[in-house]
């Protein structure tokens, strides 16, 4: 197999991972890239000091193909190491998306909800879904089912929408 047939394979799974794992854990958008753009600059440290061996045609595969794997890698031991299920629950709204252009301008919910009390206000993918909207319709909350992983991580196992008429019609009375 060829370094390019390798690139392919590798960076294929890795958006398999980061969708079907990744996007499941309980993140901080801005800790998550934080914390990634600087294991990327120590790491490239490493390499120019030759601490860490890779030939220099050999850095972009590295930071393309081989560093994303080992974080995936990472997100998915603690994925299938999550035990002590708990629910949680909430009222929730969607998100109202506009599209369109100049003369033709529409406006409809989308499937990213905006929780009560605020709740995983920076974990963006704990509160999208890409499912069809049709199983969201007519409902106002969610019950999550979380783990924890090996890492301490938390990671959405399973979630349901139903109707509670006690939650509020009013985003702003969450």
């Amino acid at each position: 197999m060829t370094k390019v047939d390798k690139s392919i394979i590798f960076s294929i799974l890795n958006i398999v991972l980061l969708v079907t794992i990744v996007f499941k854990t309980v993140l901080n958008f801005y800790w998550f890239v934080a914390i990634i753009g600087l294991l990327c600059v120590i790491i490239n440290r490493f390499i120019n000091k030759k601490i860490i061996k890779i030939k220099n045609e050999d850095k972009k595969y590295f930071f393309g193909v081989i560093f994303p794997f080992l974080v995936n890698v990472f997100f998915m031991i603690n994925y299938f190491t999550g035990m002590n299920p708990q629910k949680e629950t909430y009222c929730f709204k969607n998100m109202i998306a506009e599209v369109g252009g100049r003369n033709s301008h529409q406006k409809g919910k989308t499937t990213y909800i905006y929780l009560s009390g605020d709740a995983y206000k920076y974990s963006y993918m704990t509160r999208s879904f890409f499912i069809d909207y049709k199983k969201m319709w007519g409902n106002n909350e969610i019950i999550y089912t979380f783990e924890r992983g090996i890492f301490g991580l938390k990671v959405r196992k399973d979630f349901k929408f139903v109707y509670n008429k006690n939650c509020p019609d009013n985003y702003l009375n969450f």
